[in-house]
């Protein structure tokens, strides 16, 4: 896995149980996109890159990424803060998921928007970096109703959904690059 943040891992291990894996190591990585993605193409361009990088320095079976970021869409303020998650697996196959979103002020998405991380966004006074090891933004937001964790667990059981049904359809990394540069002009 492409993290070392605790929520992500535990979140990993609990996903990769229902692959009958018993094993999931975190490895600090980089990418190339910025601390804070804006827009799918930087979340998901993000995840690709962490889950590579991971099954590269982790040499398992799967590589994982996990990329949180700030999404334009028609809602309300005009963006959602979702997770995407990437495994890579066997064959060097990949799927995708996304985790449900959720709104933030206006003030925070324009901070989000200029590149400052989540965690600094806020003000509250201080620094919700640690929370983002705990239950994260959405934790304190929703009155622990909804987790970091469990925004994670969601991204993660939507990517591996196609593994558990073989999946042998699933794109190469070559060709999910391809569709990123596509959509995404990268």
């Amino acid at each position: 896995m492409g993290s070392r943040n605790p929520v992500k891992l535990g979140a990993a291990r609990e996903a990769f149980r229902l692959l009958g894996a018993t094993d999931v190591v975190g490895v600090s990585v980089e990418t190339s996109v910025p601390d804070q993605p804006v827009g799918a193409c930087e979340v998901f361009r993000g995840a690709l890159e962490r889950a590579l990088r991971a099954l590269k320095g982790c040499g398992g079976k799967f590589g994982v990424g996990i990329e949180s970021g700030l999404i334009p869409m028609p809602s309300p303020t005009g963006f959602l803060v979702a997770q995407g998650a990437v495994i890579v697996g066997p064959g060097g196959r990949v799927s995708g998921g996304l985790s449900g979103g959720f709104e933030v002020p206006s003030s925070v998405s324009e901070k989000m928007l200029e590149g400052v991380e989540m965690a600094h966004a806020f003000e509250v006074g201080r620094s919700l970096e640690d929370v983002g090891e705990s239950i994260g933004y959405i934790g304190l937001a929703s009155w622990g109703i909804v987790t970091r964790r469990e925004l994670t667990l969601h991204a993660l059981h939507m990517a591996i959904t196609p593994w558990l049904n073989g999946g042998s359809w699933l794109p190469s990394v070559e060709e999910y690059r391809k569709r990123l540069s596509m959509i995404c002009s990268v």
